[in-house]
C-alpha cells in the first residue's frame, strides 16, 4: 500500500499548489498560459532557480515547442526568478496570518485545533514544543515540512505511521510564517521558553532536497521516537 500512500501525498501537495495559485507579478499570465499547457504548475513552484538558470529552462520549452516570442521570454524569466529563484527576496519574520493561511492546507489532517487524529495524525499541540526543546529540533521542524516524512512515530503513547507529503513548494517566508503560526497557537506558546520566530532567511539556510524518508532519519537524531 506504499504507492497509495505516496499518491495520496503528491495529491495533497498537488491540492495546495492549486488552491493557491501563482503569486501576482507581470509575467503571471504568460506563465499560466504557455508555460502550464505541457506540465502542471507543480513543476515550477518546487523549484528555486537563479535567472540564468531559469532563462535556460524556458530555452528548453522553446525548444519543445513553446510560444514564447524574445520580449515574453525575458518577462517570464523575470517573473520566475523574481518569485521562484535563488535571490528571491525573504521576509522576516512573516506575519501571524500569512501562518494561519498557509496552516488551513495542513488542518485536513492536524485539525483546526491542532490536535491531529489520534493513531493516524500526529497532534502538534504539545508535540511541536517537545521538538523544538529537543537539540537540533529548531532545525528539524522546517525540513518536516519541506521534505515530508515517512516512518513510525509515537507521540504521548500513540503510534503513528501516515506519511505526511512534502510542501517544497512552500516559499521560504511561507514555511516560517506556518511553523510561527504553530509554535504560538494552542497553548504551545506557553511551553515555550525564548522562542525566536522563524523567519525566511533561516527557512532559505535549511531548505536542502530530502526524501520522506530521509526526514525520519533526522527526527532519530533527534531522540524522539
Amino acid at each position: 500500500m506504499k504507492w497509495l500512500a505516496a499518491a495520496a501525498g503528491a495529491a495533497l501537495a498537488l491540492a495546495w499548489v492549486m488552491a493557491q495559485g501563482l503569486p501576482q507579478g507581470e509575467g503571471k499570465a504568460l506563465v499560466e498560459q504557455r508555460c502550464s499547457v505541457c506540465h502542471g504548475l507543480e513543476v515550477i513552484t518546487s523549484n528555486r532557480l537563479s535567472a540564468a538558470e531559469w532563462d535556460a529552462v524556458v530555452g528548453s520549452m522553446i525548444g519543445n515547442g513553446a510560444r514564447l516570442d524574445d520580449a515574453e521570454r525575458k518577462v517570464v524569466v523575470a517573473y520566475l526568478a523574481t518569485h521562484f529563484g535563488k535571490e528571491a527576496a525573504q521576509a522576516a519574520p512573516a506575519p501571524a496570518d500569512e501562518g494561519a493561511k498557509v496552516y488551513a492546507a495542513c488542518q485536513g489532517c492536524h485539525q483546526a485545533n491542532g490536535a491531529g487524529v489520534p493513531g493516524a495524525f500526529p497532534p502538534l499541540a504539545r508535540h511541536v514544543p517537545a521538538i523544538l526543546a529537543a537539540p537540533g529540533g529548531r532545525a528539524y521542524l522546517p525540513l518536516v515540512v519541506l521534505g515530508g516524512l515517512q516512518g513510525p512515530i509515537e507521540v504521548e503513547g500513540v503510534a503513528y505511521n501516515t506519511p505526511m507529503p512534502a510542501f517544497a513548494s512552500l516559499s521560504d517566508a511561507q514555511v516560517a510564517a506556518v511553523l510561527n503560526h504553530v509554535a504560538s497557537s494552542w497553548g504551545n506558546a506557553a511551553l515555550l521558553k525564548d522562542f525566536k520566530p522563524y523567519t525566511a532567511e533561516e527557512v532559505r539556510a535549511l531548505r536542502r532536497p530530502l526524501t520522506p524518508q530521509q526526514v525520519y532519519a533526522q527526527r532519530a537524531k533527534l531522540g524522539l521516537k
